[in-house]
């Protein structure tokens, strides 16, 4: 046989596809105990409480596939009533507790909340590349939920596309220490979604876990 050029002549065999050991479902065990009972000796047949016990392993085993299809059955039933338990808030305009803001085409509101009063409080918002496109300072502000907006402009005051953008927040008291601040966003539900098994809320093509929304309008 001639050989191809740049290819060496070991030859190549093919190897037969390893399986590990199949499970036997409750077909193969009443095949198993049909045959047992075909070829089992005439004169020697098969124990009456060997026989009673095979039977009952066989029901045993009918009654746990069954118990799985159903639980099956009811883990979809669940994971479909979750996803449309949630659509109608479809374009519902929700708070969530995620440093987020939601640019359209007017001002894009945002929200924090601070453990104690602050002297200053200092937000960078960043586009989708993390890069930093706005500072923002808000002087004096109290303790408690704060509503701020954004205008939509870069540090240089070109105006920036519409979408989702992050935020990092940062607050300090009148004598330079840290002061605690949780970001929170408003936004537009624009869909669900199914994601790993759970519903979660569509935001653009953000998914937002339903658990982290704080108000709903």
């Amino acid at each position: 046989m001639a050989q191809i050029s740049g290819i060496g002549s070991t030859s190549i065999t093919s190897t037969p596809e390893q399986t590990g050991p199949k499970t036997l479902g409750q077909d193969d065990f009443l095949k198993l105990l049909v045959t047992q009972l075909k070829n089992q000796d005439p004169l020697k047949p098969t124990d009456n409480t060997e026989f009673v016990s095979q039977l009952a392993q066989f029901s045993q085993l009918e009654q746990s596939s069954k118990q799985a299809d159903l639980l099956q059955k009811s883990l979809d039933a669940q994971t479909a009533f979750q996803e449309f338990s949630l659509v109608p808030m479809i374009g519902r305009t929700v708070t969530v507790g995620q440093p987020l803001i939601q640019l359209g085409s007017a001002p894009a509101p945002f929200g924090y909340t601070l453990d104690k009063n602050a002297t200053k409080v200092h937000v960078s918002i960043m586009d989708s590349q993390g890069q930093v496109v706005r500072n923002l300072e808000y002087r004096d502000r109290p303790s408690g939920a704060n509503v701020a907006q954004w205008d939509g402009k870069d540090n240089n005051g070109v105006s920036m596309q519409s979408g989702l953008y992050r935020y990092v927040i940062s607050a300090t008291d009148l004598e330079g220490k840290t002061v605690k601040v949780d970001g929170t966003a408003m936004v537009t539900v624009s869909g669900v979604r199914m994601d790993q098994g759970q519903a979660k809320l569509l935001v653009g093509d953000l998914a937002i876990d339903p658990s982290t929304v704080v108000e709903l309008r």
